[in-house]
């Protein structure tokens, strides 16, 4: 199959998984990773439903990006991308912090820590359909207070 063949079964695929889950009346977020290959129709996918993570050759662009600025990135993505390393995680906020006050990063990255995790960011899901970060924030602010509601997530690595 060609690039547009390839991406419109992908397409096709999300819209099928996403009526099934309707169907179901399933209450729970389900995200859905897929492969686009062309960058237009990431962002037609996006549209579908924001939650879905669309891999595409613009992520591994900016990887190549990154690494030939950066060539100490080499052993953070080889770490990332093994399958024995270390994995990104979004955990339960309530596992860093009493939700419900307003704290900094600072606070989220100590108790991370002492998880023995790195905590890189979060997810607020009341913003979960905003364009552009959906609800993502990764090397928020550090000083910056925010108030983090029970349902809110904090975006880690960690080995499991």
């Amino acid at each position: 199959m060609n690039i547009q063949e390839r991406d419109a079964k992908t397409l096709l695929t999300l819209l099928h998984l996403r009526k099934i889950i309707e169907m179901r009346n399933i209450k729970k977020e389900i995200s859905i990773v897929s492969e686009m290959s062309d960058d237009r129709n990431r962002r037609l996918a996006e549209s579908l439903k924001p939650c879905d993570f669309i891999i595409s050759d613009n992520i591994i662009s900016t990887m190549m990006a990154q690494l030939s600025e950066t060539k100490e990135l080499k052993s953070v993505f080889d770490d990332l991308l093994n399958s024995s390393g270390c994995e990104i995680y979004l955990r339960p906020v309530t596992n860093y912090i009493n939700p419900n006050i307003q704290v900094n990063f600072n606070t989220i990255i100590e108790s991370a820590k002492r998880k023995e995790e790195i905590a890189i960011g979060y997810r607020k899901l009341a913003e979960v359909d905003k364009p552009n970060h959906y609800g993502v924030y990764i090397n928020p602010i550090k000083s910056e207070k925010v108030k983090y509601e029970n349902d809110d997530k904090i975006i880690v690595i960690s080995e499991s």
